[in-house]
């Protein structure tokens, strides 16, 4: 199984680590664990992220946001 945290989808998709963090919580993407402190998210969280962020872009002024294809 694919495991991602919070930084690994924020270097992915070359957005802020707090874009990323919200967009979990407001997908409501639940950790499959924790290696120490860290959360770990299962591999398809990166792409509900993507096109969250994308959709959160679009609805502002017309402007997307970066992210990796």
């Amino acid at each position: 199984m694919n495991f991602v945290t919070v930084g690994d989808i924020a270097k992915k998709l070359d957005v802020d680590r707090d874009a990323v963090s919200y967009a979990i919580r407001k997908t409501k993407i639940q950790p499959v664990g924790r290696a120490g402190i860290v959360r770990l998210f299962p591999g398809t969280a990166l792409t509900t992220v993507k096109k969250f962020i994308n959709f959160k872009g679009r609805n502002r002024k017309g402007d997307t946001v970066k992210c990796l294809p």
